[in-house]
């Protein structure tokens, strides 16, 4: 099973990603985190919309296609897909009286979801811009917590 060279699926969960941190901008519910060190928030801007791009479009893998061995394994990518979309929407309601665990599920949401995508789909691409939006992410939010 294989998709052609756009992902829908993965275009509708950025789509939604992007949806949930405008609604959360428009209520004024999300921080302006940024790190003092320029370097910090450069990487974690390149991870984000490396990811996002990544997502949607299979540069850099073999056949520029994504692909799965089995329909479990497609079944298991929609369902992790949704449930991280889900958790990291039910984050945001929770925002305005959670904690520092909100906050970090916040950063560590879609991280882990372009993680997942990038394993499951088999796109090492994908893999590295997860880490580095992942690991840089957490440094914003660990600085200004």
């Amino acid at each position: 099973m294989s998709f052609g060279w756009i992902n829908w699926i993965n275009m509708a969960a950025v789509v939604w990603l992007i949806l949930i941190n405008v609604i959360a901008a428009r209520k004024g519910l999300s921080d302006s985190f940024n790190s003092k060190h320029l370097i910090v928030n450069i990487f974690e801007q390149i991870g984000r919309y490396g990811c996002m791009a990544l997502m949607i479009l299979p540069m850099f893998t073999r056949g520029w296609k994504f692909g799965f061995r089995s329909v479990v394994e497609m079944l298991v990518w929609i369902c992790l897909t949704i449930l991280l979309l889900v958790i990291y929407s039910l984050l945001w309601v929770k925002k305005a009286n959670g904690g520092v665990f909100v906050l970090y599920g916040l950063a560590f949401a879609p991280a882990v979801l372009f993680l997942l995508n990038g394993i499951i789909l088999r796109h090492p691409a994908l893999v590295v811009t997860s880490l580095v939006f992942g690991i840089f992410h957490f440094l914003i939010v660990k600085e200004n917590v």
